[in-house]
């Protein structure tokens, strides 16, 4: 594919803008419009989308009942700082859906709406410590960025996991107040409960770990998880920025029937437009209330298009229809993708959950993060770029989350798999 415009820009911008990009997780190919399913860079490169915003497009690019919410609210002249009606009904919209939301407050980015939840957390146990997932990524700030990633060779053995720095320029000591476990282990967990049981305020979690590409709870896992935090008096919070909304309209905790203490929900709760929410037990959120002992501020909090583009798209995402569509749509994609495969004599799986998928090399079961790390590598690589020089915008990271919008068509999944295809041909002969 030509990236001429593309290099062109990186080269006149790019000891600008700081790599060229404004978030890491991007590369320095730039776009210039995308409509449902598709996108089109400043090359006129056309693509199918299967990166959907990070997860934040659910219903398409430029769903036209979204964008005429969005038009209504900028023509009124309203932007921030003050609250409105749009606010309140779309609020009250997650109250009706989510079943861990008795209260609702927004926020602007998952980043924020974690760190809001945590400080609630905080104060109502009166603790500092929390447990997170190795593998989990839950945002940019200092304790969200303990073993996001880490390599298992510096991060201690599989049933004992220690906290490992993922960036520099974070407080050295931030690692003391965070615990690891691993996904899909009640018994380590349990462990780490009962050896600081006087200590932990919240175990902050993703009910399906997207964010190491996507691994699926074991059944009873996220019950198990449940009960433990009941038995040593400790907040349980699902991230949902990934899973809400795509696994059913009251997210995960819908889906597998376990409901946390505090949730946070973002991306698709406004098909891409910038919102976040924290929402949970009236007890907790009280604590943030004006005047309370929480501060919960934000001048751009519930921005006004962005609420307007919320209440547009909760109300498309309420039913069920579209989170049923999405779930058809990969289930489709990975039988498909396993029949290639196989008959290709290639070990590798598409593992799916909501609409949400990865591409994992290997025919050993994902459970947690290090068997997501020991995949291979190389191979992924070699699909990713097969894949998108046919026309798929791919991410380029093994452990990166793919899906589909409720837009994308049974032509644009035929395609897809026609990508697949190739991909898994370059595969097949890889190293030949």
């Amino acid at each position: 594919m030509k990236t001429k415009r593309s290099q062109l820009l990186l080269q006149e911008y790019g000891e600008i803008v700081t790599g060229g990009v404004h978030s890491n997780f991007r590369v320095p190919r730039y776009f210039k419009k995308a409509h449902g399913s598709r996108m089109w860079d400043v090359d006129d490169n056309e693509y199918i989308d299967c990166t959907v915003n990070n997860g934040a497009c659910i219903l398409g690019h430029g769903d036209p009942d979204v964008n005429a919410e969005v038009i209504k609210a900028v023509k009124k002249g309203l932007t921030v700082g003050v609250e409105s009606e749009m606010s309140m009904k779309a609020a009250r919209l997650l109250h009706e859906m989510i079943p861990s939301a008795e209260q609702v407050r927004f926020a602007n980015s998952g980043s924020e709406a974690v760190m809001k939840a945590l400080m609630i957390a905080r104060a109502f146990t009166g603790k500092e410590k929390i447990i997170k997932m190795e593998g989990g990524y839950h945002g940019w700030f200092d304790e969200a960025q303990v073993s996001v990633h880490p390599d298992p060779a510096t991060a201690g053995p599989a049933n004992a996991p220690e906290p490992v720095l993922s960036t520099a320029g974070i407080r050295r000591n931030t690692k003391h107040n965070v615990l690891v476990t691993s996904f899909n282990d009640l018994g380590l967990l349990e462990r780490l409960l009962a050896a600081y049981k006087d200590e932990i305020a919240a175990i902050l979690m993703e009910p399906v770990m997207f964010n190491c590409g996507c691994i699926l709870p074991k059944p009873g896992y996220l019950e198990g998880v449940r009960q433990l935090a009941d038995k040593f008096k400790v907040i349980l919070i699902f991230d949902e920025v990934v899973t809400g909304f795509r696994l059913a309209p009251g997210g995960g905790q819908e889906r597998f029937g376990v409901v946390p203490d505090m949730s946070v929900f973002a991306k698709a709760i406004a098909n891409g437009y910038p919102l976040a929410a924290v929402v949970g037990r009236k007890d907790l959120m009280e604590l943030s209330r004006p005047g309370g002992s929480v501060l919960y501020g934000g001048t751009y909090n519930g921005q006004q298009s962005a609420v307007a583009a919320a209440a547009a798209c909760l109300e498309k995402l309420k039913d069920g229809r579209v989170q049923q569509r999405l779930e058809e749509m990969t289930q489709k994609l990975s039988e498909e993708f396993q029949k290639r495969a196989k008959i290709r004599n290639i070990h590798a799986q598409l593992i799916h959950c909501g609409g949400q998928f990865q591409v994992f090399f290997t025919d050993h079961e994902i459970k947690d993060y290090r068997m997501a790390f020991s995949v291979d590598q190389r191979l992924y690589h070699e699909f990713f770029h097969a894949v998108i020089d046919n026309g798929i915008w791919f991410n380029k990271h093994y452990l990166f989350h793919h899906g589909v919008t409720y837009a994308h068509s049974d032509e644009d999944i035929s395609l897809i798999l026609s990508a697949f295809d190739k991909g898994l041909e370059v595969v097949k002969h890889s190293g030949k």
